[in-house]
């Protein structure tokens, strides 16, 4: 088949082969003619070399485009960011400059108030000191009590450690509480004794009311209103034991009055009278001197209008004793059966 010749505008290689040439055409051809391997192998590189050229030319292209974006990408970053600066220096330059402050860390001192005191005595002889609610406290050798420098408006809170004894301002609107180990002794205003040394703590009250509970447990131990008890707790075994004070009787106040031949006694031993009846009647009176020890007598005594035998039964009769009559000036005493 022949080209048209009537064409005047240039054609392409690649176009003049489709338009001239069909398909049908390029299967049915043969070629009588082979092509050496030479010819061949310098078609074959040809082809080769078309197809690499054309491979390095795309991506020659494609790292243009790669650049020229990322140079069109920093060129814009670099318009904004100098359109925002501009933007910002005339704000500030409008505006005045605020200068934030540095935040300041205050620490703040304890207040005076809110400190711990501890008085130690480390001298052989008691410690006298007085509370900030004018409480006195007498601390014994080798003890020592804490507290806050102040009071406050609720509670008086006192930590022993050893022995101290409290005399405590009276204030019925602040408890008083001494803590002495597993002990918490609460009072209005009393006086007592705590003493923590040794395997038991005591409490002993000389004035008033108090009450003493468990620390950890916060129940009552025991409530002291006897003056003179003591409370002896063990704190291993929980434990509580009291000792009462000891009741001392007085001796009975003796007296002898003479008035004429009248006798007055108040209190008199029994041995005692019996000696003023010999002395005023010259009788003898023999008696067990052990039955008559612990027994006085009270009374009055005319030796002129009175017998003797007559006030020997008045003896018996309140002391629950008989007498009998040995001779004229002598007489037996015992007790009845």
């Amino acid at each position: 088949m022949k080209p048209n010749k009537g064409r005047k505008r240039k054609l392409s290689d690649e176009v003049f082969i489709q338009e001239n040439f069909s398909d049908q055409q390029w299967q049915s051809f043969e070629s009588n003619e082979a092509l050496s391997s030479a010819k061949s192998e310098e078609m074959h590189r040809f082809v080769l070399n078309e197809i690499f050229a054309k491979q390095a030319q795309k991506q020659t292209r494609r790292i243009k485009l790669i650049q020229f974006s990322k140079y069109a990408s920093a060129a814009c970053v670099t318009v904004l960011l100098g359109f925002a600066l501009y933007l910002g220096l005339n704000n500030v330059s409008n505006q005045p400059l605020e200068i934030n402050p540095v935040a300041k860390t205050t620490i703040k001192p304890v207040a005076a108030e809110n400190a711990w005191k501890t008085i130690n005595n480390a001298d052989q002889k008691t410690l006298n000191y007085q509370l900030p609610d004018a409480s006195l406290v007498t601390i014994y050798p080798h003890s020592s009590i804490k507290f806050k420098s102040a009071f406050n408006q609720k509670l008086r809170d006192v930590y022993l450690t050893g022995k101290a004894k409290f005399k405590v301002k009276r204030n019925t609107a602040r408890p008083f509480s001494v803590y002495s180990g597993a002990l918490k002794t609460t009072a209005l205003g009393t006086s007592f004794t705590i003493n923590t040394k040794g395997k038991t703590i005591s409490v002993k009250l000389h004035t008033g009311k108090i009450v003493v509970a468990n620390v950890k447990s916060k129940r009552p131990v025991a409530y002291i209103s006897t003056v003179g008890t003591t409370l002896m707790y063990d704190p291993d075994l929980e434990s509580a034991k009291f000792i009462n004070p000891i009741k001392l009787v007085k001796a009975p106040t003796e007296t002898i009055s003479h008035e004429g031949a009248v006798i007055n006694m108040k209190n008199i031993p029994l041995a005692k009278v019996f000696n003023l009846l010999h002395e005023a009647y010259g009788i003898t009176i023999s008696t067990d001197q052990k039955e008559i020890n612990h027994i006085t007598f009270t009374g009055r005594v005319d030796t002129k209008k009175e017998q003797p035998e007559d006030i020997l039964k008045v003896i018996c009769l309140i002391n629950n004793m008989t007498f009998t009559k040995v001779s004229e000036n002598e007489f037996f005493i015992q007790k009845s059966n």
